[in-house]
């Protein structure tokens, strides 16, 4: 669902964040998985971006401009077998 989807009577929109220091534009559409493939980063790392709780996880198929907000910093944490941050 896009954001557009969300709130009808706003279009949807792009977004920039930072990936990696990199400032990168997400489009409405854009997974966390075209992000990385976008800014050229590993199918085996993961993209994380802090909240007032702590750390949060992008899983590949969540939509970039749904879950961070403008201007979001995102870091990319290698997976290893079963831990989370390898």
């Amino acid at each position: 669902m896009s954001l557009g989807e969300l709130f009808e009577d706003e279009p949807a929109k792009n977004i920039d964040v930072v990936v990696e220091g990199r400032r990168v534009t997400a489009g409405p559409d854009t997974t966390a998985a075209d992000l990385k493939a976008q800014v050229g980063l590993s199918e085996d790392e993961i993209l994380t971006y802090r909240t007032p709780q702590g750390f949060e996880a992008l899983n590949d198929d969540d939509v970039v401009a749904t879950e961070v907000d403008e201007g979001a910093e995102l870091q990319a944490q290698p997976l290893a077998d079963s831990y989370v941050f390898g």
